[in-house]
This record gives structure tokens, C-alpha cells and sequence, in this order.
């Protein structure tokens, strides 16, 4: 892994260098009518609406040639809404802070990606990665289905067992790819790549929510620039606790390295203000870091502060909950548990505290509905409050009954072990 800071200056004239001498080049297509080659010059260079010129003009050809060909005329409309697509997410083009970029071997890119515990895990799995969430009791990846073709889906933990993979309700084309999960600590939003949905080349980024009303997601939204581009990005993920996320691209790269982007994400989006289309296409390609810095704000001493709370924060002891054993031993996370038997049955007990927790629930709105009813409902309302008032009953002894026996088992485990 190495930094590119130094490297970007260097980088950065020789683009400049590049983009003046094909954008002639371009030109010069244009004027002598190879408008497919100019039009695919001018999209890689983000002049888009030149592209879309060169597009036009090649489907009027076609159109008004002697012997008229509509059938080519069509296959050229779908790059022309591509290159819409590409010119209308330049002009709206985020306003975000890229405080580092680092250039890492593609098959282990997410070294670059520095998170706390919070965020959840990463882990790469070949072309694909596994993210699991804080809880460690839900997962989402992506698979191929029967005609080679990645796509999303998750799985639940239960008592210490993962259940069968679900396929996410995700509206999703037939022949493209979905890959690279992110799901927020809300576990609503799912930030994903993929290659099919209007994408403007390769792998783009995507977001949408869950919808617990029919258990699908809502259609989701194509990110801007600068995280999407005609290049493949992916993999975006935001710490929330500090502030910071990351995607990853192969703009401007060898084929076997990716480039990963640290960002200060906004709480919503700002487009660069600039009439300048030089300055916005750079700030789109991200030619250069420093260009999305703000004045006088030191970024460098930002993000080692970053990375230092993060490292303590993994330092500390990790505390999912607060379970006495005896009067040394305190448990604060699942992996505490030496014994198997006692650690299902730690799980069993919150299960039923989750159940406790919603039957509680339940009545105190029984008994919010049973003082504003009428007499004739308070009957009903009186017999179902009864009957859960007695079911909580018989939960609460079975969840203190349940908790013994997770103490007594580990307490009897400890004493055979040592």
C-alpha cells in the first residue's frame, strides 16, 4: 500500500497533457465524420454533450444516408442517454472533501479501509466482499445465480447458527451485476455497486432503504460525481462514529490496482458551485485531492486524529452487554462464553428478553386503548390485557430461570476446565 499524495502532482500534469492532446484528437474525428470514435473519445475525456453531438450526427447519417439504416440508428439511442445521464451527474457534481487516496493491490483493497467496530466487518471473498454487521447476526453479500450473474442477498444468525441466504428485494436488471454490500447501523440503507441500472460505465454506486411493509427496497438512487464515474467504483462505506467514509475506483489505474478515496461525507448533498467546466470536470475525475479541500483546514492532522480514536476505540474492551458470572468474572461480548451450552442459553435468554420487551409494549397500549374505550370494548380489552399480563408473567420466570442455568453452566464448565 502506498500514499499517492506526492504522486497526484506529477499525475496531474501529465492528464492535463492527455485531455489537451485527445480532445484535438477528438476534434479532429469529429471533423473528418468518424463520430463514433470522436463521441467515445469525448465520453472518456467527460466532454458529454460533445459526445452527444458526435452521437447525434452519426444517427442522422444513418437516417438520411441513400439507403437509410434505423436499425443502426437504434443501437446508438441507449449511448446517448448514457451520455445524458453522464452530463447532468457532472453538472451536479458533489461538493465532498477527499482528504486521502491510497493505491492498494485489487485483490486486497480493503486494507485501505480503516473503520470502527460500530461499522461492522469487511471481509473479501474474491470478486465480492461479506459485510457483517456490529451485532454479528447479519450478513449481506453477493452470489451468482444460475446465469453467472451477481446478486445480493443476506443472512440472519440465529442461537449461533446462520439461516439459509434470502435474495434482497432489489430492483435489479436480468443481465448485470449487483456486488459490494454496505448496509448502515440503521440497517435500513444499503449502499451497493452495481453494473446494470443506467450505469455510466462499469460498476456504479448505489443506495436505497428497505421497506419493511412488503420486506422489498424502494428503487434506489444512482449516486453523483465525483463517487460514480465512466470507470468502475464500488464499495462505499461510512463510519458514522467518525465521521469519514471510503468507495473505491480503477480511474486512472492498472488493471490489477484500485485506488480507495477517504471522504468527509456530507449530511446532504452540495453540489460544487463553479462555471468553470475545466474545474468541474477535475473535481468529477478527482485529478487531484487538494482540489476538494477547503481553505484553512488542516486535513492531514484530521484524518491521523481519525485513525487514532479508531485504534483506541479497538483497544478498548468490546461491551455488547453486562453479564455477572460470579464476583471476578464479568462477561461483555458472546466470545466471553468458554462454554457452548451456556452460551445458547445466554442466547435463548435474549431472545426472550426481546419477547418481554414486545409484550410490554403491547399491553402498555392495551391499557392507553382500555382508559379512552367505551364500555363495551373495555370487556374485550380487559380479557386480552389479563391474558398477557399472565403471559408476561410466565416469560419473566422463564427468562430469570434461564439466566441461572447460563450462569450455573458456565460456572460448572469454568470449574472442570481449570
Amino acid at each position: 500500500m502506498k500514499r499517492i499524495s506526492f504522486i497526484v502532482f506529477l499525475f496531474v500534469t501529465s492528464i492535463a497533457n492527455l485531455q489537451a492532446q485527445t480532445l484535438e484528437e477528438a476534434n479532429h474525428l469529429l471533423a473528418g465524420k468518424n463520430y463514433m470514435e470522436a463521441a467515445a473519445m469525448y465520453y472518456q475525456l467527460y466532454h458529454f454533450n460533445k459526445a452527444i453531438d458526435a452521437y447525434n450526427l452519426q444517427i442522422n447519417e444513418y437516417l438520411k444516408s441513400k439507403k437509410p439504416q434505423p436499425e443502426l440508428a437504434e443501437l446508438i439511442k441507449p449511448l446517448v442517454v448514457q451520455a445524458e445521464k453522464a452530463a447532468r451527474m457532472l453538472s451536479r457534481c458533489e461538493n465532498i472533501q477527499i482528504i486521502d487516496s491510497v493505491i492498494v493491490d485489487k485483490n486486497n483493497f480493503l486494507t485501505a479501509y480503516i473503520t470502527g467496530d460500530e461499522t461492522g466487518t469487511l471481509t473479501q471473498i474474491d470478486n465480492t466482499v461479506v459485510y457483517e454487521n456490529q451485532m454479528k447476526d447479519h450478513r449481506y453479500f453477493a452470489q451468482k445465480d444460475e446465469d453467472g450473474f451477481f446478486r445480493l442477498k443476506s443472512q440472519l444468525k440465529f442461537q449461533n447458527v446462520w439461516a439459509e441466504e434470502k435474495p434482497l428485494n432489489l430492483l435489479s436488471e436480468p443481465y448485470a451485476d449487483d456486488n459490494f454490500p454496505f448496509v448502515m447501523p440503521d440497517g435500513l440503507t444499503i449502499y451497493y455497486a452495481s453494473n446494470g441500472n443506467g450505469s455510466i460505465g462499469g460498476y456504479d454506486l448505489f443506495v436505497s432503504r428497505y421497506n419493511s411493509t412488503n420486506d422489498t427496497y424502494f428503487a434506489p438512487n444512482q449516486m453523483g460525481m465525483p463517487f460514480n464515474s465512466i470507470y468502475n467504483d464500488y464499495m462505499l462505506v461510512i463510519d458514522e462514529v467518525n465521521e469519514i467514509g471510503y468507495f473505491a475506483s480503477d480511474r486512472f489505474q492498472p488493471e490489477d490496482k484500485v485506488v480507495v478515496y477517504i471522504f468527509i461525507p456530507n449530511d446532504i448533498i452540495i453540489p460544487i458551485e463553479s462555471g468553470n467546466d475545466l474545474e468541474l470536470r477535475n473535481r468529477a475525475l478527482i485529478t487531484s485531492i487538494r482540489d476538494s479541500w477547503l481553505p484553512n483546514v488542516d486535513y492531514t492532522s484530521m484524518l491521523e486524529k481519525i485513525k487514532t480514536d479508531i485504534d483506541q476505540e479497538r483497544n478498548k474492551v468490546k461491551k455488547d452487554f453486562f453479564f455477572v458470572i460470579n464476583d471476578n468474572i464479568v462477561y461483555y461480548t458472546l466470545s466471553d462464553f468458554e462454554s457452548d451450552a451456556a452460551k445458547n442459553s445466554f442466547l435463548q435468554s435474549k431472545a426472550l428478553e426481546g419477547n418481554i420487551r414486545s409484550l410490554e409494549e403491547q399491553l402498555d397500549a392495551q391499557r392507553k386503548a382500555f382508559a379512552q374505550a367505551g364500555i363495551s370494548q373495555r370487556l374485550s380489552l380487559r380479557t386480552r390485557i389479563i391474558a398477557n399480563e399472565q403471559n408476561l408473567e410466565t416469560m419473566y420466570q422463564s427468562y430469570k430461570k434461564t439466566l441461572i442455568e447460563t450462569r450455573n453452566t458456565e460456572i460448572k464448565y469454568l470449574r472442570i476446565m481449570n
